[in-house]
């Protein structure tokens, strides 16, 4: 099925079977600057605090050293999200913490079908049933797992690719600290059966926030980053980045003859453009990464909203975010100025200028 969009100033198709997503202004040869009726990707975190995986990076700093747990309930979740646009929002990117963290997150998943909404979560690997993963399958449209323990992760993976599931992703954190083992990985995709029916292999690059300060460095070394695509690339490994990462991928392909055909691909950080977040209590924030820094120590409480357009999304904070954000790259005269947006929380971590 097809969602489509239609105004003077942005559009959008979304195929909800196959997440196929394009979007455009005026025209389809102008880029919108940004949609103006709310983000069509929506990052909402259902829980928090207590997390078996315990991964020595989580920017959320979840793990076993807390014995206090937040969950989003039903009630709380069909609130927020009634006061968007339902018509513009195409997908909801859940934030867990273990399968079972959450009681109601099966009836989240629910509630976003019935609305037409598609599903999405990332998770730790551990505990995935043959059960869990049917029920992911016929509900979620992609899932990621991100590598805890790698044997456990493996079979995580297969378990989701055998029950049907065409959108199985593995998360890497890429960092100076995780950059050799990387090239570990996409041998093992190659190689481990495992991993045969897998989508793809989605670099994220690391900010320092969380449980990681101190222990990871973000890769500021261009080449290193070609030689992690190039490596993938050679080996026929389906890559992809989250939009941290577009400024080193742009920097990457600056100089290929097809650049204009690639960079239309890129999605740069789309944060209070086209998207945005919710923590477990129905706050909203530019990004997961915004909370408390930068102007953002409060966010702005969605469930009490009249509507999530009016009051949070041109709320001034909101404004001044998007329009920083879209400015980031007016000092810049390199080929992917058009194309390429720096975090104002972590400039120095995504600006091709820096790299």
């Amino acid at each position: 099925m097809i969602r489509k969009v239609r105004s003077r100033t942005y559009n959008h198709n979304f195929n909800t079977l196959t997440g196929y997503f394009e979007y455009w202004g005026e025209s389809v040869d102008v880029n919108p600057v940004y949609c103006p009726f709310g983000p069509n990707i929506l990052d909402i975190e259902i829980s928090s605090g207590l997390c078996k995986g315990g991964c020595k990076f989580c920017y959320k700093s979840n793990g076993s050293h807390t014995n206090k747990t937040i969950n989003m309930d039903l009630n709380l979740f069909k609130t927020v999200l009634s006061k968007f646009n339902l018509q513009v929002l195409c997908q909801v990117a859940v934030g867990i913490c273990d399968i079972d963290t959450n009681p109601d997150m099966w009836s989240i998943f629910e509630h976003c079908r019935s609305l037409n909404i598609v599903p999405n979560y990332t998770c730790n690997g551990l505990g995935v049933t043959e059960d869990i993963a049917s029920k992911t399958s016929k509900l979620c449209g992609a899932v990621a797992v991100s590598l805890v323990n790698k044997e456990k992760s493996y079979d995580a993976i297969k378990k989701f690719t055998d029950a049907g599931m065409k959108f199985v992703n593995i998360h890497y954190m890429l960092s100076e600290q995780t950059y050799e083992k990387a090239f570990d990985v996409l041998r093992d995709i190659t190689r481990d059966s495992r991993l045969s029916n897998m989508n793809a292999i989605v670099f994220l690059q690391y900010k320092p926030k969380g449980k990681g300060l101190g222990f990871f460095d973000p890769i500021l070394n261009h080449d290193k980053y070609k030689n992690i695509i190039e490596c993938a690339l050679a080996n026929n490994v389906s890559i992809g980045f989250d939009s941290c990462s577009a400024p080193l991928y742009l920097k990457h392909i600056e100089k290929d003859e097809d650049f204009a055909d690639k960079a239309r691909c890129v999605e740069s950080c789309e944060s209070g453009i086209n998207s945005g977040y919710l923590n477990c209590i129905g706050e909203f924030y530019p990004c997961s990464f915004s909370e408390n820094t930068l102007g953002w120590e409060t966010g702005l409480d969605v469930s009490t909203a009249k509507t999530f357009r009016d009051d949070i999304w041109h709320h001034p904070r909101v404004i001044a975010w998007r329009d920083m954000l879209l400015k980031s790259s007016s000092d810049c005269n390199c080929a992917c100025k058009s194309e390429c947006r720096s975090c104002p929380i972590y400039p120095d971590i995504t600006s091709c200028k820096k790299i």
